[in-house]
C-alpha cells in the first residue's frame, strides 16, 4: 500500500476521532449515594424504624458491611431490602437508645466496583459517635494486588491470542518450508495457545478475587455465599463466557495451524469468537453502568479489540525477530504494515469516544485519578505511534542491519505497550472522572456547612450556616416544638457576634412555618455566638444560645 493511502487513513482516523468526541455523551459509571433518610447529622426526637439510602444507579448491598450501630456500639439493623429498581436500599432497625447512631454501607455497582460510605444521625441529642468495628469491610491489599495482576495477565493473554491469530490469518507461515514461514507459524500458534490459556485461567481466578474484593475480606475469609453472588453478576457471567469461548476457539485454532490457507468459514468463525471474547471485558466493566450503554459497550469493545490486536501482534513479531533462524515472510510483513494503521485508527476513535463518556471537562481530566490515567495512556500511545513510524521502515529492510533495527524498535514498542496495559489495569478499577468530581463536590459542600443544635423547654432549634466560612453566609433556623412538629412563632429576635464582643442584631424572616432565614457576613475565623428568642401563639417565650466555630 502507498504512503499516500496511509496518510489518508491517518487523516480519516483523526476526523473520525473528532466526530466521536462531539458525539459521545454519557452519565455516571459508579454507584453514588444521592440522599439518605434520616439525613446526615440530623437529630430526631424518636428512633426511626428504618434507614433509607438512595443511589444514582442499581446496587447490590454487602450485608455483612451494611448496617446501623447504636450509641452503645451494638448493631441494631434487622433486615436489608431493596426498592424495585435496586437503587433504593432500606435498612430496618430496632433502636430504642438516645444518642448518635452510625450508618455504614458497602454496595456493589453494576460495573462490579464496591462503594463504601457512612454517616451519623442522632436521637434526642448528639453524643460521641460509636466505633465502626462492627461494620468494617476494607479491601484487602493482597486481594487488590492479586486482582490487578490477574487483570494484567488476562489482557496480555488476550493480546497474544488476537495478535498471533491475526498474523497467522494474514499469511504467517504460508509457503514452502524453505521460506522460514512454517517455524514462524508454529511459534505464533504456541503463543496464541499460551494466550488463550492465560485468558481461561484468569477467568476462573478473577471470579474468586472479585468476590473477596466486593465483600472486603481476605481470600481465607471468603465464603460460598459471596462466590454465588459474583457468579450471578456480570463479572461471573463474563468469566464463564470466556471459558466457553476459549473452548470454542481451540478447534478453530487447530484448523488455522494445520492449513496454510484456511477457508472463509474458518476465518469467520475465528473472527466471531475473537470479537465475542473481547466483548466479555466491557460486559464486566464501566460500560454496563454508563449511559448510553450500547455506545459505551461498543466503544470499549472496539477500543479493546483494536489496541490488544496491535499490541499482541507487536509482541509476536518481537519473539520472531529475536530468533536468528526464523524469517518473517514478505507477504506477512506487507499485510501487517497495511493492517496497523487501521488498528490504530480504530483504537484512537473508540478510545476517545469511550473516554469522553466519563470526561467532560478539563477538571475531570486534570483533577481526577481517572482523567490523569487516561492522559498518561494517551501520551504513551502517541509515543508508540511515533516509534511505529520508524518500525515501518525497518520492517521492509532485509539483512542483519534491518533485523537488528526491527528488534530494537519493536522491543521499545512492546515495553511502552506493557506500560499502557499497566495503566489500563489500574484505570478499570478507578472511579470514573464524572463520579469522582461529583463525590468531591458533595464532600466539599458537606464539609463547609456548619450546623449546631439548641434545646429549650419550649422548642428545639437547629442553626445552619452556609458555607460556614469567613465572608457572606446564609443563616437558617429550623425550629420544632416538643412534639416534633414545626414550631409556629409569632415573634422572634436574634443576635450574633464574636465571642466576648458586642453582639449585633440579626434580621430573620419566616420562610415557612418552623423555618427562619437571614444573612450575615462573618469578618474572620473564630467562635461566634448566636442567640434567638422565639414566642409561640400562646405568648410563651424562650431564648436559645448556640456557639459556632468558623474556620
Amino acid at each position: 500500500m502507498s504512503r499516500r493511502f496511509h496518510a489518508r487513513l491517518a487523516c480519516a482516523s483523526l476526523a473520525a476521532a473528532t466526530v466521536g468526541a462531539l458525539w459521545a455523551s454519557g452519565a455516571w459509571a459508579h454507584a453514588l449515594a444521592t440522599g439518605t433518610e434520616p439525613a446526615a447529622d440530623e437529630v430526631l426526637d424518636t428512633p426511626p424504624a428504618e434507614v433509607v439510602i438512595q443511589f444514582n444507579e442499581p446496587v447490590e448491598p454487602v450485608d455483612a458491611a451494611t448496617g446501623v450501630v447504636a450509641p452503645n456500639g451494638d448493631r441494631v439493623d434487622t433486615d436489608i431490602t431493596e426498592g424495585e429498581d435496586s437503587s433504593v436500599m432500606v435498612i430496618a432497625i430496632d433502636a430504642d437508645q438516645e444518642g448518635t447512631y452510625l450508618v455504614g454501607y458497602r454496595v456493589v455497582s453494576d460495573d462490579g466496583h464496591p462503594v463504601s460510605g457512612n454517616f451519623d444521625f442522632s436521637v434526642g441529642a448528639e453524643t460521641e459517635p460509636p466505633g465502626a468495628e462492627a461494620l468494617v469491610a476494607e479491601t484487602d491489599p493482597l486481594v487488590q494486588g492479586l486482582l490487578y495482576t490477574n487483570r494484567g495477565i488476562g489482557y496480555a493473554g488476550l493480546a497474544l491470542a488476537l495478535g498471533g491469530g491475526v498474523l497467522m490469518a494474514a499469511g504467517l507461515g504460508t509457503g514452502s518450508p524453505a521460506s522460514g514461514g512454517a517455524p514462524a507459524r508454529m511459534i505464533a500458534a504456541r503463543l496464541v495457545g499460551a494466550g488463550l490459556s492465560a485468558v481461561a485461567v484468569t477467568a476462573v481466578t478473577g471470579i474468586v478475587l472479585q468476590a473477596a474484593y466486593e465483600v472486603g475480606t481476605s481470600l481465607s475469609g471468603l465464603d460460598s455465599t459471596s462466590l454465588q453472588v459474583v457468579m450471578e453478576s456480570n463479572t461471573g457471567l463474563a468469566g464463564l463466557l470466556r471459558l466457553l469461548l476459549v473452548l470454542l476457539a481451540l478447534p478453530l485454532l487447530r484448523t488455522l495451524v494445520v492449513t496454510d490457507r484456511p477457508g472463509a468459514p474458518a476465518l469467520a468463525g475465528l473472527g466471531a469468537t475473537a470479537l465475542a471474547l473481547c466483548a466479555t471485558w466491557p460486559l464486566a466493566g464501566h460500560p454496563m453502568a454508563t449511559e448510553p450503554v450500547p455506545v459505551a459497550f461498543a466503544a470499549d469493545g472496539v477500543h479493546l479489540a483494536a489496541a490488544l490486536t496491535w499490541i499482541g501482534g507487536l509482541a509476536v513479531l518481537l519473539v520472531l525477530v529475536s530468533k536468528r533462524d526464523i524469517d518473517i515472510p514478505e507477504p506477512t510483513r506487507r499485510n501487517w504494515m497495511g493492517l496497523v494503521p487501521w488498528l490504530v485508527g480504530c483504537a484512537v476513535v473508540a478510545g476517545i469516544a469511550s473516554a469522553l463518556l466519563h470526561i467532560d471537562s478539563i477538571a475531570a481530566l486534570t483533577d481526577t485519578d481517572y482523567g490523569r490515567l487516561v492522559a498518561l495512556k494517551a501520551g504513551l500511545l502517541i509515543v508508540i505511534v511515533v516509534v511505529g513510524l520508524f518500525t515501518r521502515k525497518a520492517i521492509v529492510r532485509d539483512g542483519d542491519g534491518g533485523r537488528r533495527a526491527l528488534r530494537r524498535l519493536v522491543g521499545v514498542e512492546v515495553a511502552l505497550a506493557a506500560a499502557v496495559l499497566a495503566a489500563v489495569v489500574v484505570l478499570v478499577q478507578a472511579i470514573p472522572a464524572k463520579t469522582a468530581l461529583l463525590e468531591t463536590d458533595a464532600a466539599e459542600a458537606a464539609s463547609t456547612e456548619v450546623s449546631v443544635w439548641a434545646n429549650t423547654d419550649l422548642y428545639s432549634a437547629q442553626l445552619v450556616l452556609e458555607p460556614g466560612r469567613p465572608g457572606p453566609n446564609s443563616v437558617r433556623v429550623l425550629v420544632s416544638d416538643l412534639d416534633g412538629e414545626p414550631f409556629e412563632a409569632t415573634e422572634w429576635e436574634a443576635t450574633w457576634g464574636l465571642e466576648d464582643a458586642e453582639p449585633e442584631s440579626l434580621r430573620l424572616i419566616e420562610l415557612r412555618t418552623g423555618i427562619l432565614g437571614g444573612e450575615v457576613s462573618l469578618p474572620e475565623a473564630g467562635r461566634y455566638l448566636f442567640t434567638f428568642t422565639l414566642t409561640d401563639t400562646e405568648g410563651n417565650s424562650e431564648t436559645a444560645e448556640t456557639a459556632v466555630d468558623v474556620t
